[in-house]
């Protein structure tokens, strides 16, 4: 496992534990360094995308889930963002 992957998956761990302790925002911002180490990472970007809607960034979840859209060339998941992004169209745009 390659140094990078090794960090995605502590930082995953962590991620893990801080949502299950009903942190979310701390599991946000792991998530948030997740894609800064790994941008490839696109279970990372939506597990972001879920956090921010919980902490009603929906913007914010709008922009993780366009820039897992580029990402992603599985023709299902990019229809899973692309519906998901349909939803989202109609909603405020939220805080932050």
């Amino acid at each position: 496992m390659s140094n990078r992957m090794t960090l995605v998956r502590l930082l995953i761990n962590q991620a893990t534990r801080a949502e299950q302790a009903g942190d979310t925002a701390r599991a946000c911002a792991l998530y948030e360094r997740m894609t800064v180490v790994a941008p490839e990472h696109g279970a990372a970007w939506w597990t972001l995308a879920r956090l921010q809607l919980v902490e009603g960034q929906v913007d914010a979840a709008r922009a993780s889930l366009s820039a897992m859209l580029e990402i992603t060339r599985d023709p299902e998941r990019r229809g899973q963002i692309h519906a998901t992004l349909n939803r989202l169209a109609g909603q405020p745009s939220g805080r932050g």
